[in-house]
Parts: C-alpha cells; sequence; structure tokens
C-alpha cells in the first residue's frame, strides 16, 4: 500500500452539506477501490483540502473519486515522515538510521 494525497480546491467556500454527501457517495466507492481514507484537512476558509488515503496506486483513488463524481485536482504518492519514525522520522532520525556521523548534519 502507498500513501496519496488528494488535492481539491473550491471557488466558493465548501458547505458542510455538501462535504457531507460527498463523503457518503464516495464511502462504498473507497471500499470498491480498495482506498482506505486515513484524514482530511480543510483549510479554514474551506476553499482548499487535502485528503490522505492508503492505496495500492493513485488510480485507485482516482476511480473512486471519479466513481463517486467527486472533482479532484490531482493525486500523489507521498513518503511519510512522523516523530518516531526511525528512517521516516525527523531529521535526526534520519540520519541516526543511515548510521551517519555528526558532520553529516544540517548546514
Amino acid at each position: 500500500m502507498v500513501y496519496l494525497i488528494l488535492e481539491r480546491e473550491f471557488e466558493a467556500p465548501l458547505p458542510e452539506e455538501q462535504h457531507d454527501g460527498e463523503a457518503a457517495r464516495l464511502d462504498p466507492c473507497l471500499t470498491a477501490h480498495d482506498v482506505r481514507w486515513l484524514r482530511t484537512y480543510v483549510s479554514l476558509d474551506r476553499k482548499r483540502m487535502l485528503c490522505e488515503f492508503e492505496a495500492a496506486d493513485a488510480e485507485a483513488v482516482r476511480g473512486a473519486f471519479r466513481g463517486a463524481g467527486v472533482t479532484f485536482m490531482r493525486v500523489w504518492a507521498a513518503e511519510q515522515y512522523a516523530p518516531g519514525g526511525g528512517a521516516h522520522g525527523g531529521w535526526q532520525e534520519r540520519r541516526q538510521a543511515r548510521g551517519a556521523t555528526d558532520g553529516d548534519g544540517p548546514r
């Protein structure tokens, strides 16, 4: 499975009712395409949205959104970095996981 980011933009602020309706239409399509929704970020002005998924590939996410009739700008694969992630953690964790020496730090 791959982490995938989907981007959306809206001319006017996204109403809650529209967001809920699209999510309801998406649920069965995500299941049919074996896509797992992880989280969504909506800008405070409700004109931008980022959604994070796990799926086999970006085309699975695109297919789910197209099947539900929900628009999007783009979908792209991503690596996730998080505290405590070792090789996918903060810069110090990544450096330690690579076995780098102190001379390999940020400049």
